[in-house]
């Protein structure tokens, strides 16, 4: 049985801001049925998340962004980008999503959730005052889609 959802918080709890994702994504874990949605942290996308997300019917990655609008959160679908650059040293989402139906032939429909942090600085679990106030924004985010997807799948 796939899930519905996988929620994916990337970043580093040590790191100021970067703390964002992971804890959007516990925040999340804390309002939905784990049954049907499974919540996972992560300091990067790797290949092996491949094998997570072909489990499920819809991805959401929740991270701090060093770029974007300083007031207020972007939510976009993500597409399939080139798998060949699935061989560097970082990994992005899109190629992430590339890899996944190469290897699996399935992708799940995708979105990032982000924010633009303020500091990366060393720091555990420490938000700035922003990045605070837009955890509760990315949680409402999540769940929307979420519950979009369901409504999605049960029509």
């Amino acid at each position: 049985m796939k899930l519905a959802a996988l929620v994916i918080g990337l970043g580093n709890t040590l790191r100021g801001d970067d703390a964002l994702g992971p804890i959007a994504a516990e925040r999340v874990r804390q309002a939905v049925d784990p049954q049907s949605v499974r919540v996972i942290n992560r300091c990067e996308p790797t290949p092996d998340l491949a094998l997570e997300l072909i489990e499920a019917g819809c991805a959401i990655f929740l991270d701090a962004s060093i770029e974007g609008p300083a007031d207020r959160v972007l939510v976009r679908r993500l597409h399939e980008t080139n798998a060949a650059e699935a061989l560097g040293h970082q990994l992005s989402l899109g190629t992430l999503l590339s890899l996944t139906r190469r290897l699996y032939g399935y992708v799940p429909k995708a979105f990032a959730i982000t924010f633009r942090g303020r500091t990366f600085e060393l720091s555990d679990h420490c938000l700035t005052p922003e990045a605070e106030s837009a955890v509760a924004e990315m949680v409402a985010e999540t769940l929307r889609l979420i519950e979009s997807q369901k409504v999605t799948a049960d029509a």
